[in-house]
């Protein structure tokens, strides 16, 4: 993690962690499955500068097509990453 704005959502990580807890081993097993073929690469995955569960890290639509992943962290504000959805284009 690189963002010297990180601040920890225990919140969110609270519900993810009993999610998981929940639902994780009873539909997953991990050794039987694959990585998904179309998985970003690690490194050039924009969400990770910004730390799991990062109380600034926020998404939701911007202009029609666009689905804009975001910091609101004050004096930090800027778009991290701008998934295109085609469908809504065309």
């Amino acid at each position: 993690m690189e963002c010297t704005f990180y601040e920890l959502n225990q919140k969110a990580k609270d519900e993810a962690e009993k999610m998981d807890a929940l639902w994780g081993a009873e539909f997953f097993d991990a050794e039987d499955a694959e990585p998904p073929t179309d998985a970003p690469a690690e490194e050039n995955n924009p969400h990770l500068s910004c730390g799991a569960f990062c109380r600034y890290f926020r998404s939701g639509k911007g202009y029609p097509g666009e689905y804009v992943y975001y910091c609101c962290a004050a004096g930090n504000e800027h778009i991290i990453d701008v998934d295109f959805i085609e469908s809504e284009i065309i």
